[in-house]
């Protein structure tokens, strides 16, 4: 009772509060989710997960997983349609999907299931109670190839599997000692990938002559008359029939393709799987189940990305700059971008980022940024302008690595020595030497800050002033100074404001400090207010206190980032980035 006592008082503290407020926050529009708002937005499950590729019916939805354990439909516009109940995979390389008449078929985790087109909202895919590691793309009078694993794990099978009947039939002569990829041809012949090669067989014999063949790519699969293949840096190759490049790389740029840089997405690294829709429109399953739409363009010979379906299912850190760029995980959002808009000039250098990607980012007063980042399973620091060639800490330099430093940064001078301090949820944490321009120079050594009073977790910094750092931690604002060693300490805390109990932030929140304000993102209370740096007066608020999806409300507002009026945070609870404004 006493909860929700609070949360209605936060509420009506929030409206009242708007009433005599010389400034206000209003919504500018929605980034990152192609639902935007109500009942169409686009929620994933927990837990991320890879695309399974996609399937395009004749409705005008797209399949595609979103989230372990979940699978999505969705309009072409990006509007979520329906979710339906998957089985849960923790080891998805091979998970995939296609359709069979009436029928959605699976195989994940190894294992084939069933869902009907026409299933209710929520339905769960039922077992065919079939073995398959791994499934072809392309099928052939309603049956499909499938390779199973020996239970010793040394040989394979390779089998055209009956949907209808649950029969089995081989394709090939005898078991094969490795099996990388497999695509059933219109003519029953399988193409089967082992040892670096492609190799055909008909009738259950290997064809030699001719073959084996190199290929485009991993996830192989034949549509409408080409061989298509994935790489990384957002690369998707195509072939001809018989199996040579035309014209090749169609999107992104492999590595060793050539000296340069060709314009990628990681939001389609090793794409999962293609989809054609009508005419030169086709969509692509990516990395974390982000689908995006592509235009074929028959004079570049080359697909362009027009755009992302999908949610913003983790966030840890938002950066935005004078332009109105909004810095994402990879890339950036133009401010005037809507939300299916596609990530912009994606970094390169390597794979895209581990979950939750990149921690808080620290906006550098030449507009560049630096920040933490996942890869690999160590931390990084990232840095330089909203492009493409951002500067990333190469691990071979022998620079010290730490992991779990995405719960806060800011940067301060100490001296004339510019330096970045990132921290653990523990406030643990490590300080780099950056330039200006936002590149990493040097490890500093190990950092903490020390508090009066244990912080459970700590989410965030911001700078109040050269000399004191604020953190949020367990809903409050720690004012902290700098002692001998670069160990920060409590000089004070504060979690309300006005002497009134209904004016007082949740369990947790998310700070940022720009242009003489500082921003809160009050997640268990749905609202995001501003404060006066320098004396604590609040200036403005947005959100009713009550969570809610449509453009007036947020739900479980996180990660935070403010330059001059303009605001940017994640919205977890409804999986989407918010503009906001602030204005007289």
């Amino acid at each position: 009772m006493k909860s929700i006592f609070l949360i209605l008082a936060g509420a009506v503290f929030c409206l009242t509060q708007c009433d005599t407020q010389a400034a206000q926050i209003t919504c500018a529009g929605v980034l990152g989710n192609s639902g935007e708002q109500g009942q169409t937005l686009v929620r994933f499950g927990p837990v991320p997960a890879n695309g399974l590729g996609t399937v395009y019916d004749e409705t005008g939805s797209l399949w595609d997983r979103g989230g372990d354990g979940v699978l999505n439909r969705y309009a072409l516009d990006g509007r979520l349609l329906a979710t339906y109940k998957i089985p849960a995979s923790h080891v998805d390389a091979n998970d995939r999907i296609i359709r069979l008449g009436n029928n959605m078929v699976l195989d994940i985790a190894g294992k084939l299931y069933k869902l009907p087109l026409d299933a209710a909202p929520g339905t769960a895919a039922t077992p065919f109670g079939v073995q398959a590691d791994m499934m072809s793309f392309g099928s052939v009078d309603g049956s499909i190839a499938i390779a199973v694993l020996s239970q010793d794990r040394k040989s394979w099978t390779v089998s055209l599997f009956d949907p209808e009947t649950k029969q089995t039939t081989p394709l090939i002569d005898g078991p094969l000692a490795s099996v990388q990829e497999i695509e059933l041809m219109p003519d029953k012949g399988v193409v089967v990938q082992f040892d670096g090669k492609l190799h055909l067989f008909r009738n259950g014999k290997e064809v030699t002559e001719g073959w084996p063949r190199s290929g485009p790519g991993g996830r192989l699969q034949w549509l409408e008359g080409y061989w298509y293949g994935s790489m990384w840096h957002g690369t998707i190759r195509r072939f001809n029939a018989d199996m040579e490049p035309d014209p090749g790389v169609v999107l992104g740029g492999g590595s060793g393709s050539f000296i340069g840089h060709v314009d990628g997405n990681t939001e389609i690294e090793a794409c999962r799987g293609l989809a054609e829709i009508q005419g030169n429109l086709f969509a692509g399953s990516g990395m974390y189940g982000i689908l995006q739409l592509l235009d074929w363009s028959k004079d570049l010979q080359q697909f362009q990305l027009i755009r992302r379906i999908g949610a913003v299912q983790l966030c840890q850190g938002l950066g935005i700059n004078r332009q109105g760029r909004v810095w994402y995980n990879s890339g950036y959002w133009n401010w005037d971008d809507g939300p299916a808009s596609i990530l912009h000039d994606c970094t390169s250098g390597g794979p895209s980022r581990d979950t939750p990607g990149i921690g808080q980012l620290v906006m550098l007063p030449g507009d560049n940024f630096v920040a933490p980042e996942i890869r690999g399973g160590h931390t990084q620091i990232i840095g330089g302008p909203f492009a493409w060639n951002v500067f990333i800490t190469d691990l071979k330099d022998g620079l010290t690595t730490k992991t779990g430093l995405l719960n806060g940064s800011a940067v301060y001078m100490n001296g004339k020595i510019q330096t970045l301090i990132t921290i653990n949820a523990a406030g643990d944490g490590e300080t780099w030497r950056v330039d200006a321009v936002g590149k990493m120079i040097a490890d500093l050594g190990q950092t903490k800050l020390e508090t009066q009073d244990p912080v459970k977790e700590w989410t965030s910094l911001a700078m109040k002033n050269a000399d004191t750092l604020l953190g949020a931690g367990d809903g409050s604002v720690v004012e902290m100074t700098r002692g001998d060693g670069d160990i920060w300490r409590e000089t004070k805390r504060w979690n309300s404001w006005q002497g009134a109990a209904a004016s007082a932030f949740g369990a947790k929140i998310y700070i940022t400090a720009e242009a003489g304000n500082l921003w809160v993102s009050d997640t268990e209370y749905h609202r995001v207010l501003c404060f006066g740096l320098a004396d604590g007066t609040l200036r403005a608020t947005f959100g009713t206190g009550q969570a809610g999806d449509d453009l007036g409300h947020l739900n479980g507002p996180r990660a935070i980032a403010a330059r001059e009026s303009r605001v940017v945070v994640f919205d977890s609870g409804n999986q989407r980035i918010m503009k906001l404004v602030l204005g007289e």
